[in-house]
């Protein structure tokens, strides 16, 4: 029953030109033409027009048959040849219909070993080239990402090293270099390792269409075979369809044949090719990447040694800021300016009484001061002077000055943490109690700081006054 389907397959697509007579003829009218129309008669048939002659019948591309009438139709009633979309589609249905035949077991298959195990070596090939291109361009991406990153870095490293640091200019030159060292490694892995790349990995896409090709030749030659294996097997002998079935069974072979031949010249010599290519892009890839290592280590060792500069200058106290004290206590004097009024003739400076001490303590004669005369309408007279002794430091206001040691003016609690700065000075945490004391050498008293003890630890030296307070 399949042997009758393609014999009637064969005779439909196959249809010969009615060149000479055969056994069939009775059933096969000559063709017609549209230029010279002529009824079909047994007898004496028409002949062919000078405008459509025909000719043999040629083998497709594909390894189908090709009527080369010019004549747009044949056969009875103007029968339309099929185009190139329907033969297409014809070469198409044939090889599904061979390829389940061989599936089957009804039908022979070409097998080559050989070509097969050059064909997995080939996929594999290509499979390793597009995985070698792509992360060497997402490599080559990273790079150019982390060029972008370490040039934002230098230059807000440039804008936070303030100009009067030592070497800020040569981290300038150093965020350059860097910069320089970057385009230049980025550049090399485009042009001598992506690029021949590309051009490595281009080779395989026309390969495979070749190669696909080579396998639907094949195809159509075990189909032309099997084709006229049933030609030859059949009850009534076509010679004539035999010998048309030859002929396009010789042209599958040639036509595959050229293509088989090509391939094993190509593939071997490509699959070769993979052992210098690989080598050759990773010896391009590292030495540069050791190239530019290398220039960066250098930079980076400059970067270090203009840190550790900047490190010893901050050590020597080069670029310490001048302290400003805190405003000094108010004396326990405190001479009021002159007022002028038009109303009073006279100012006199309103001075503050004395601060009562134990008699341990030695209190110290204070300056006479001295007013500028000052007139207000003519009339202002002499500000008074003042006798007595004053404290050179200041009790505050609510300190305790009873039951205390001798020598201590009063006592503070520290209402923060002091870290002393001097020698001179005294350290401190939250909560240590001070006994303050009064001044060694009262010319050398500075405004907002005071003198005094700690109880734990009867460590003695200066220290602000307003990190602490009156107990």
């Amino acid at each position: 029953m399949m042997q009758a389907v393609e014999i009637e397959e064969v005779e439909v697509e196959n249809t010969p030109t009615p060149k000479r007579r055969s056994s069939h003829a009775s059933r096969e009218s000559p063709p017609s033409s549209p230029h010279s129309p002529c009824p079909p008669s047994p007898v004496s048939p028409c002949p062919p027009s000078p405008s459509s002659p025909t000719s043999p019948t040629s083998p497709t591309s594909d390894g189908g048959q090709e009527d080369s009438t010019a004549s747009p139709a044949s056969g009875h009633g103007g029968r339309r040849l099929p185009n190139i979309k329907i033969k297409k589609q014809y070469s198409k249905i044939f090889r599904i219909k061979t390829k389940i035949l061989q599936n089957l077991g009804k039908a022979d298959r070409t097998i080559d070993d050989v070509f097969d195990e050059y064909d997995a070596n080939f996929t594999r090939q290509q499979t390793n080239a597009n995985r070698l291109h792509k992360e060497v361009s997402n490599y080559l991406r990273c790079c150019r990402a982390l060029h972008g990153a370490s040039k934002g870095l230098y230059e807000t490293l440039i804008e936070v090293y303030e100009p009067e640091w030592v070497g800020h200019e040569l981290l300038y030159a150093q965020a350059q270099n860097s910069d320089m060292l970057w385009t230049d490694f980025c550049h090399k892995l485009q042009d001598q390792t992506l690029t021949p790349l590309t051009a490595y990995q281009q080779q395989f896409p026309e390969l495979r269409k070749k190669i696909d090709k080579r396998g639907r030749k094949l195809v159509d030659y075990d189909s032309q075979r099997h084709q006229l294996e049933n030609l030859q097997r059949a009850s009534r002998r076509d010679e004539y369809k035999i010998a048309r079935a030859r002929d396009a069974l010789e042209t599958a072979r040639t036509t595959y044949e050229v293509l088989n031949k090509e391939l094993y010249e190509e593939l071997p010599a490509l699959y070769d090719q993979r052992i210098p290519n690989v080598a050759s892009h990773l010896q391009t890839l590292y030495a540069a990447e050791a190239t530019v290592m290398a220039e960066f280590s250098k930079v980076a060792k400059e970067v270090e040694a203009i840190a550790d500069k900047l490190t010893k200058e901050c050590a020597k106290g080069t670029y310490k800021v001048k302290r400003t004290a805190a405003p000094r206590p108010l004396s326990s004097v405190e001479a009021s300016s002159p007022q002028n009024t038009t109303n009073s003739p006279s100012i006199r400076p309103t001075i503050s009484a004395p601060v009562a001490q134990n008699k341990e303590e030695t209190g110290r004669p204070y300056e006479e001061i001295e007013f500028e005369d000052k007139k207000v309408n003519g009339n202002v007279s002499q500000p008074a002077r003042t006798n007595g002794e004053v404290l050179s430091t200041k009790i505050p206001q609510g300190a305790t000055t009873e039951g205390l040691p001798p020598g201590v003016l009063y006592r503070v609690r520290a209402t923060y943490k002091y870290t002393r700065e001097d020698v001179d000075e005294i350290s401190f945490e939250v909560g240590e109690i001070i006994n303050v004391v009064e001044y060694e050498d009262p010319e050398e008293q500075e405004e907002g700081w005071l003198t005094g003890v700690k109880e734990s630890t009867n460590e003695k030296g200066l220290f602000p006054a307003n990190f602490t307070r009156p107990m």
